[in-house]
């Protein structure tokens, strides 16, 4: 036990320390650079969970999946150094136009190295975090889906691993696309998935990859709950931004199953979101989520349990839909 201290101890203040505040002045250069869009006054301060992590008191491991996951939280903070450090390798005159030709080749490579689905949104600048910035506004949206067998283990060490696999990996990701962008004459700003500077879910919803749950999950026709969310921010003004509302009904169902509420091990969510007069919604208590989180792998639970990480969510569209037509009622006057 004296020996687990110690290791958690040195890990937190020797690595994870130390890189947070290199972190800080990485993602200062971001927000110093003239024309970068900063967060609002009203925008969401960012809950930072590394940095939760080593402040909270105990004997919790640093991050979820430690040691096990430790490369790879190493490896991602090399990736956010390289996302923000890379910027001065964009061109000062970027093109602003894509034609079709190079979108699709940009949809290909994205797969190619890894990302499951990609779609493209403008980010208002109350989606950016206070006290961090993004440098451009048009989001190439990129999700990875994380794998169901480890998934389902949850809350477990191997969970917590994988999540971190997941974060690293679609990290690497979107460098990889920024770096593909500016071989083309394209600037771009890779957006990490761990730590990012702006809110990935509603870009994701913005760009058609799914609808936010009563969870605030982002449930994608693919894979439901079961991603993680990246994005590669750029200044290209003909992106093919969806403009539809297809997976709306997604929240409808979620009201009417609210499993990930009933399941959830310290009861954080609240029972009506928080809505804000920005429009963003707050749908969980930190306070209560957080030390469950941390003593407990990285919890998960809250996809887990989701139906629709263990259905097909086209099949449970169909019948909640045609559950929704069974309970309309029949109007006095019908067939008069």
């Amino acid at each position: 036990m004296k020996l687990k201290r110690r290791l958690l101890r040195t890990f937190k203040d020797r690595v994870l320390k130390p890189q947070l505040n290199r972190q800080d002045r990485w993602e200062k250069k971001v927000v110093d650079t003239p024309g970068a869009t900063r967060g609002a006054e009203d925008s969401p301060v960012r809950f930072n969970i590394p940095r939760q992590a080593i402040e909270t008191e105990g004997d919790h491991p640093p991050l979820p999946g430690f040691p096990g996951s430790a490369p790879q939280i190493i490896s991602s903070i090399i990736n956010i150094r390289k996302s923000v450090y890379d910027l001065e390798r964009n061109p000062a005159n970027g093109e602003k136009r894509i034609d079709a030709k190079t979108l699709d080749e940009l949809r290909s490579f994205a797969r190619s190295v890894g990302a499951d689905e990609i779609g493209y949104a403008p980010v208002p600048q109350e989606w950016v975090f206070q006290d961090t910035a993004i440098r451009y506004t048009q989001a190439i949206v990129l999700t990875m889906e994380m794998d169901q067998a480890r998934m389902d283990l949850a809350p477990s060490p191997d969970t917590a691993v994988m999540v971190h696999e997941t974060y690293n990996q679609l990290g690497q990701v979107s460098n990889k696309i920024a770096d593909w962008l500016r071989q083309r004459g394209y600037a771009a700003h890779a957006g990490h998935p761990l730590g990012g500077m702006a809110l990935y879910p509603p870009m994701a919803q913005a760009a058609g990859l799914g609808w936010r749950g009563i969870s605030g999950l982002v449930i994608t026709p693919q894979f439901g709950p079961r991603v993680r969310l990246a994005a590669v921010f750029t200044e290209i003004e003909n992106l093919p931004v969806y403009e539809g509302d297809e997976h709306a009904w997604v929240l409808d169902f979620c009201e009417s199953c609210r499993r990930c509420i009933r399941d959830c091990p310290p009861d954080a969510f609240y029972d009506h979101p928080v809505q804000h007069e920005n429009g963003l919604v707050t749908v969980l208590d930190n306070g209560k989520c957080f030390p469950y989180f941390l003593t407990y792998h990285g919890c998960s639970v809250c996809i887990k349990v989701c139906p629709f990480n263990q259905q097909d969510f086209y099949k449970i569209k169909a019948s909640f839909l045609d559950s929704q037509v069974d309970r309309t009622p029949v109007s006095p006057t019908a067939g008069k």
